[in-house]
């Protein structure tokens, strides 16, 4: 749908000729967003995406989060090919833009900190409320969408920088990790991409989820892993352990806690390699600026990491690709 089609289609659910309507910067994704404001001066986030499975994703999650009464944008008008929607406008902010201009400030720590009571609430809400078969590519994070995010490291980050391995040993290695994490407890809903680019901020400084459409069942401790240990941000390590602590203290049951934090570790390792696979798809291939910016910081992560993983020696092949992508030579 071409720009005018866009926004014909937001001045006909307005019923007047719009003040402004403008795309949006692009992201990661193939959705194209318009942000559109009425003659009466009210905001308006207006989504073009042909991927109508994902759409359908969207559109259920948002529903059935309204009716929830969860932070999360509400449905005002699909069109009728389900390509196009309008949802209402949530902030003109994200967390991270707050987080690039403040850093560590007290009004960034203090935005994490409701971001992550935000999280559990949401966590919460959610439990047994979900129909998982509605889900845009996986119902669980098992099996599948494990190996998936391992093979996508070692695809598009460490095969395209061309570094050397043992196929079958670092396979092996691989299906190790996946048969631990899917043990992984508590488990409910993860939104998956839970990073401060899709945290809206308001004028009075409350926090909004958007881009949950990739969310499925699983480990609850995922999405909090992927806050606070996302790349930019580039969290101190003190603060992580802060705000670690902070969402354990949520849950008023010892042994649930003690579940949670034995998931931290594994969770960090899939989540580094995640995020780098994605990097250098999208940075090195799609040549996409915000990815390439985060790329060396992303890498660092997964070799300190290693460095201090105590089960990290049960995973030679790996720990040696991750050392040689420290010490990597490439071009950005």
């Amino acid at each position: 749908m071409s720009f005018q089609s866009v926004k014909q289609f937001f001045e006909t659910y307005l019923g007047n000729p719009a003040q402004h309507f403008d795309a949006l910067p692009a992201s990661g994704s193939a959705r194209v967003n318009y942000v559109g404001i009425s003659h009466t001066g009210e905001k308006y986030i207006i989504t073009y995406n042909e991927n109508l499975r994902e759409n359908e994703a969207f559109f259920y999650f948002s529903s059935l989060f309204f009716d929830l009464k969860l932070n999360t944008p509400q449905l005002l008008k699909i069109s009728e090919d389900r390509t196009t929607y309008i949802q209402t406008h949530l902030g003109d902010h994200t967390l991270s833009e707050i987080i690039s201009k403040e850093r560590l400030s007290d009004r960034v720590k203090f935005l994490v900190k409701e971001t992550l009571a935000a999280l559990y609430h949401f966590q919460q809400s959610t439990l047994n409320q979900i129909d998982y078969s509605k889900t845009f590519e996986y119902e669980a994070y098992d099996d599948l969408p494990i190996t998936h995010d391992l093979y996508y490291f070692k695809n598009f980050l460490v095969d395209t920088l061309e570094l050397h391995y043992h196929k079958s040993t670092l396979l092996k290695e691989f299906k190790e990790i996946v048969k631990h994490i899917e043990l992984i407890k508590p488990r409910g809903l993860m939104i998956r991409d839970f990073q401060s680019r899709n945290i809206m901020v308001n004028a009075s400084d409350k926090v909004f989820f958007i881009d949950y459409q990739s969310a499925m069942e699983g480990p609850l401790i995922y999405d909090v892993i992927s806050m606070l240990y996302q790349a930019k941000a580039n969290f101190p390590e003190d603060f992580r352990q802060e705000m670690l602590d902070f969402y354990f203290n949520l849950y008023p049951d010892k042994e649930t806690q003690a579940q949670l934090k034995n998931g931290v570790e594994l969770i960090k390792l899939i989540r580094f390699m995640q995020v780098l696979g994605a990097y250098g798809f999208r940075g090195l291939i799609q040549r996409k600026a915000h990815f390439i910016e985060s790329l060396h910081q992303g890498i660092d992560n997964l070799y300190q990491f290693s460095k201090q993983w105590d089960e990290m020696p049960n995973f030679p092949e790996l720990k040696q690709v991750i050392k040689q992508l420290k010490t990597a030579d490439f071009q950005l």
